[in-house]
Order: C-alpha cells, then sequence, then structure tokens
C-alpha cells in the first residue's frame, strides 16, 4: 500500500511540473507574438503623434499646436533610441499593469481650443434647430465664407508643409546610417579604333623596336602577353605588318571597285537622261511639224462654191 502511494504521488508531482513547464512555454510565445505587434495598435493611447483639430483655432493657437507637435514628434524619436524607456509592446504593457491610472496633468478648459465636448455639439445643435425655427437669417455673409475657406486653404497649406518639414528631418536623421557598399567594376572609357594606316605605322614601330639588341626583348615580351589578353578578351589585334598591308591592299580594290561601278551607274543613268531628252525634243519637232503641214494643206486646198463644181480658175465667158 505504500509503494502505491508513493508512487502516485510522484506522478502527480510529474504532471504538475509539466504543466507549468507547458504554461511557461505558451506564455512565452504569447509574450513574443504581443511584441511583434506594434503599440499603436495594441495599446490605446499609445500613439502620442495624434494631430489637433485645427479648424477654428486662431493663427497663434494654430501655431503653438503645431510647435508643440514638432517637440513630440523629436522627444518621441529621440526615446525611440534610449535603452532606459520601455520601447516594445511588452514594456508597456507590463507599465500599464503596473500603474493601472496614471495621473494626466490636468489642463484648465480653454474655450478656444479645438477639442468640443458632447453636451456643447448638443447644444449648438439645438440652438439651430431653434433659430430655423424661429425663421431668423443666421446665414453667414458670402464674405464670411470666402474667408473661411481661405483659411482652410491656408491651414491644409500649413499642415501639408509640416509634414514635408517632419520628412526631411527624418532623412536628415537617417543620414548618420552608413550602409556597406559594393564596389563594381569602373567604367573604362573606350579606346578609339585605330585605321589600318595607323595601325601599319605602329606595327612598323614595333618591328622596329624588336629587332634592337638591348629593348627587343623587354618589349617583344610585353608584347605578347598584351596579345594574348586582348585576344582572351575576344578582341582583334593588328601586329603584323605584312597582314595589314594585305588588308589594305584588297580595301583599295574593294573601293576602286566600288567605284568603278558607281561611275557606271552615273553614266548609265546620264545616258537613259539624255536619251530621254533627245526623244522628247524629237517628238516635239515632229508635232510642230505636223502642224505646219496642216496649215499649209489647209490653205492650199480647193474651195467648193455653192451651185458649181471645182473652183473657179476664170471667168466662164473668156
Amino acid at each position: 500500500m505504500k509503494k502505491k502511494k508513493t508512487s502516485s504521488i510522484a506522478a502527480a508531482a510529474t504532471t504538475t511540473t509539466d504543466l507549468k513547464t507547458l504554461i511557461r512555454s505558451h506564455s512565452a510565445f504569447f509574450d513574443h507574438l504581443v511584441s511583434l505587434v506594434p503599440p499603436k495598435f495594441y495599446i490605446s493611447g499609445a500613439d502620442d503623434d495624434d494631430r489637433p483639430y485645427f479648424n477654428g483655432l486662431s493663427k497663434a493657437a494654430k501655431a503653438s499646436f503645431r510647435k508643440q507637435s514638432r517637440e513630440n514628434t523629436k522627444k518621441s524619436r529621440r526615446d525611440r533610441f534610449n535603452p532606459e524607456t520601455p520601447s516594445s509592446t511588452l514594456d508597456l504593457l507590463h507599465q500599464s499593469l503596473e500603474n493601472p491610472n496614471p495621473k494626466k496633468p490636468e489642463t484648465p478648459p480653454n474655450p478656444s481650443s479645438g477639442s468640443v465636448t458632447y453636451e456643447e455639439l448638443r447644444a449648438r445643435l439645438r440652438q439651430r434647430i431653434e433659430d430655423l425655427r424661429s425663421g431668423r437669417n443666421t446665414r453667414p455673409k458670402p464674405h464670411d465664407t470666402h474667408k473661411r475657406k481661405r483659411e482652410e486653404e491656408e491651414e491644409v497649406e500649413e499642415q501639408l508643409r509640416e509634414e514635408v518639414k517632419e520628412e526631411k528631418e527624418e532623412k536628415l536623421d537617417l543620414k548618420d546610417l552608413s550602409y556597406g557598399k559594393i564596389k563594381l567594376g569602373e567604367k573604362k572609357n573606350k579606346k578609339k579604333k585605330l585605321s589600318k594606316a595607323q595601325a601599319l605605322e605602329k606595327a612598323k614601330r614595333l618591328e622596329e623596336l624588336k629587332k634592337d639588341p638591348e629593348k627587343g626583348e623587354v618589349v617583344a615580351k610585353k608584347l605578347s602577353w598584351k596579345t594574348a589578353a586582348s585576344r582572351a578578351a575576344g578582341e582583334k589585334v593588328h601586329d603584323d605588318p605584312k597582314l595589314i598591308k594585305e588588308s589594305i591592299k584588297k580595301e583599295k580594290k574593294r573601293q576602286q571597285k566600288h567605284a568603278e561601278k558607281w561611275k557606271e551607274r552615273v553614266d548609265s543613268r546620264e545616258t537613259a537622261r539624255k536619251e530621254k531628252q533627245k526623244t522628247r525634243t524629237d517628238n516635239i519637232k515632229e508635232r510642230i511639224q505636223q502642224k505646219k503641214a496642216r496649215r499649209i494643206e489647209k490653205r492650199e486646198k480647193k474651195l467648193m462654191r455653192p451651185g458649181f463644181e471645182g473652183r473657179k480658175e476664170g471667168y466662164i465667158n473668156h
């Protein structure tokens, strides 16, 4: 009986330890999940970048609010990198659990502030309904509406300027960060291709240098390495004067052949143009001759008199 009791106690102890370890592992897992969520989405009131409602405020009040918001953003940016302040969601959650009712600094009620209570809005609505019922003309003047529109446009422009300014400040803060750079191959300026005559002159000079008893071996060695490297890179190497001369002769023959063909083409075009011009002039001359012949024939034609045949060559009673 004693053995059974001891075994049951040991089993219960092991189950309790297993449960504790399981609960600890689950809590650690959930804490990790909570730390992945940003604080402004998980804890209410964690985001201090709420922009005030500027409509209906004076320019001085707007300027003070904007100044305060800029200071708050700078402070939050500094606190973000401060290791002493709680930055993660889990730290902020623990802090809120330790201090459930944090004391907020009491601010005196400001009638010109943008935050309006629900009761004030209800009172305004009731006043508006009463004014409409009584038939009083409480509509704002057109001048006031234009002024309000202009003020609203100015507010929007100022807000946009502030946002742009904040973005520039953030970019300036990020300038201090340094990133590793990957160095790529430097851009090389393409060498101008030498003409065949220049290549021939260069090859002749190199051949003369090779024949030099003092510097010939060094020059030949350098040239061999250079030609091997350029051929490996896929470039054509023109270092043989004989081959360059042959290629120059071939090019000259090709140019001469092209010149002859071009001359033949020009001559054939010129002869065709001349033949065409000759046929045109011949046709014009032929038409002129035909016209003249028709006129002469018309003039010398025998005219017929009515009632007589033939042409009168003289008097009847001759």
